[in-house]
């Protein structure tokens, strides 16, 4: 019987996010095991969080104190989702009989047991974690879970969160964050200012428009507000939280959430919010690669034209395209 299993996914915030699918059908299909994460610093409040783990190993970048902890926590099983040789010479010092790795890069030869996580085309990438995590389920003989219609139920302390950031009456919060982490392109302010101004001139909804941030992105943040409150449009600068577990919490209070920037986006997509979504142009598809785990109907995603010259440029995206589907989508649901 299996009773501890160690998931390593330990890169970027939108990474760790769209491994939770994966971590659910583990959860799920295995309610009494312990299911453990090895993350990276920035993740750690987020992974305490999730539902669907239950310990959490921080990368310290001390690998020899790190195999350590593996050793003592005596799994069962490790499902290594992100590869790297340094992974491997962590995990092969472990007493533990099954080690599953993806196959691609030259280390999948190292290790016993592999399977295939290459998404097929048209399929989101958080497909890739989840058909590792089946391929242990049918090797063990466990049933493989129906995922669940949204990941993370936040909705008994929705009205308190909408209450942090000062929503009165019929309003509807819509968050927008400048800025990105650096998968996708990012909106000049003056571009981002003037696609909210004419989004909530253009809909019949109450909008009150929330600003969010981290770090460097205040400055972006604030020249947004300042044209936002010049033309008089409803804006607040989010008050910074302490965490990142609570500010994922937080955004249970948006009744929709625009950004360029995929981790952000990923979250807000835990809680089935409607996401806009703005992507680099290009060949590789990302508005399909990096969707959301909104419904479909929620998920508006824009790239500007492919290209070399192009991808990049968020100024050529077609924001009179992205008002109208903002609008309708904000008319039809709240209106």
């Amino acid at each position: 019987m299996i009773k501890r299993v160690l998931a390593i996914r330990h890169d970027k915030i939108g990474d760790f996010v769209l491994y939770w699918p994966a971590l659910c059908l583990l959860k799920t299909a295995m309610p009494e095991a312990s299911i453990e994460v090895f993350v990276a610093p920035a993740v750690q409040a987020l992974a305490e969080a999730c539902p669907y783990v239950d310990h959490v190993i921080v990368d310290t970048g001390d690998d020899k104190a790190i195999t350590e902890k593996f050793i003592a926590r005596k799994y069962d099983a490790v499902i290594v989702s992100c590869s790297e040789f340094r992974i491997y010479k962590m995990v092969h010092h472990l007493d533990t009989a099954y080690k599953l790795a993806p196959k691609h890069n030259w280390y999948q030869y190292l290790y016993r047991h592999t399977a295939d996580a290459r998404y097929k085309t048209g399929e989101p990438c958080w497909r890739g974690g989840c058909m590792l995590v089946e391929h242990f389920l049918t090797q063990h003989g466990y049933q493989i879970p129906t995922l669940p219609q949204q990941y993370w139920d936040m909705s008994a302390e929705r009205e308190k969160w909408q209450s942090y950031y000062h929503h009165q009456g019929d309003e509807k919060l819509i968050f927008a964050h400048p800025g990105t982490g650096g998968s996708s392109g990012s909106l000049s302010p003056a571009d981002f200012a003037r696609l909210l101004i004419n989004i909530n001139r253009k809909t019949r909804v109450n909008c009150k428009f929330v600003l969010t941030f981290s770090g460097d992105e205040e400055r972006l943040a604030q020249e947004i507000f300042d044209k936002l409150d010049q033309e008089s449009v409803k804006v607040v600068m989010a008050k910074p939280l302490s965490s990142l577990a609570y500010f994922a919490k937080s955004i249970v209070a948006a009744d929709m959430f625009i950004a360029g920037s995929t981790g952000p986006l990923h979250i807000a997509g835990l809680h089935n919010i409607a996401t806009v979504g703005f992507y680099a142009g290009r060949r590789s598809a990302p508005i399909v690669r990096w969707q959301t785990l909104s419904h479909r109907h929620k998920r508006l995603s824009y790239t500007p034209p492919i290209g070399k010259k192009t991808g990049r440029n968020m100024a050529l995206i077609d924001f009179n395209a992205v008002e109208k589907d903002v609008v309708a989508y904000l008319d039809t649901h709240y209106a």
